[in-house]
């Protein structure tokens, strides 16, 4: 019987699930997480993982399972129950760590810098003998530059500036009650009160990337974001000489043709380094990473230590 290998790429916004036996592909969705006060999120992770699998077809065993997450448990203890909960749920032993190792693996599967842009941002850099340094990675209140948050707040920001009379006039002010669910003080206090708030904003980032085109407010945000986003593949690249300079992304704010990524082309080459298309996605990394191909051996056996794993 033909192995079942599954790869797991988990955001704020959205969990995917990629489920691989031989040449055939099942892809399952669930629910995105953030980290919410008092838990380690590892029963929301499980039900997110739980409602992903929901879609596919998984034999009774599986060979192996990674999951890449933004809301990884720091902590040693919930760590390993989030990987056991997950094999138990899934079928076979199961790994976890962040979502940029899984877009690094997918978009390079070898030396360089990614930018893993989703709700949040994270950037790592690997060499060739397998070190790697990241950068960001601080949250919504702390970082997040050039993100889909760090786009939508702007540009909410942007519209609500210009509605007051001190900002620009934006056309981004004509989404606003979208965003916001309606106009006045109820549509504002649900919109505050909805426990996913962060993903919310984030939303609103591919409305003020369309809009760049034609609207110069929006232009300005997006150019202050890629900006963001050069700086810290250049700061990640020299931290990791020997990664080289190729530079790679994740995420679909930098899908290609879109405005960002003529701008962060040039930007990336004014450092010095190279712009390099994806070659896969995240999920496609996650059985690079399983696969334990160079340069990723030495980060699947630290993730095999993490759960006791010594297979």
């Amino acid at each position: 019987m033909t192995d079942t290998f599954i790869s797991i790429d988990g955001g704020k916004s959205a969990l995917r699930l990629l489920a691989v036996t031989g040449e055939r592909r099942q892809v399952g969705a669930g629910p995105g997480m953030s980290y919410r006060p008092g838990e380690d999120g590892v029963e929301r992770t499980v039900a997110a993982v739980r409602a992903a699998a929901a879609g596919v077809e998984l034999p009774d065993r599986v060979a192996g399972v990674i999951a890449g997450l933004t809301a990884v448990p720091g902590e040693p203890g919930p760590r390993r129950e989030l990987a056991r909960r997950i094999g138990a749920e899934l079928g076979g032993p199961a790994l976890v760590t962040v979502d940029v190792q899984l877009a690094h693996a997918g978009a390079l599967a070898g030396p360089g810098t990614v930018l893993c842009l989703g709700t949040g941002t994270n950037v790592l850099a690997m060499g060739a003998g397998g070190e790697y340094t990241t950068v960001e990675g601080w949250g919504p209140a702390l970082g997040d530059r050039g993100s889909g948050y760090a786009i939508g707040l702007a540009g909410l920001r942007a519209a609500t500036a210009a509605l007051d009379g001190v900002g620009p006039d934006t056309a981004l002010t004509e989404r606003l009650p979208d965003a916001v669910g309606g106009a006045g003080l109820a549509a504002l206090q649900r919109f505050y009160r909805d426990p996913e708030l962060i993903a919310r904003i984030a939303g609103f980032a591919p409305v003020v990337v369309e809009a760049a085109g034609s609207d110069a407010v929006a232009r300005a945000i997006c150019a202050a974001a890629v900006d963001d986003l050069v700086a810290l593949a250049a700061s990640a690249a020299r931290r990791q000489p020997d990664a080289g300079p190729r530079v790679s992304w994740s995420g679909r704010l930098l899908d290609a043709g879109g405005p960002l990524q003529g701008r962060l082309g040039d930007g990336l080459r004014a450092h010095g380094l190279e712009p390099a298309e994806p070659a896969g996605s995240s999920l496609d990394g996650g059985l690079t990473l399983l696969r334990g191909a160079a340069p990723y051996t030495r980060v699947l056996a630290r993730l095999r230590e993490q759960v006791g794993d010594d297979g």
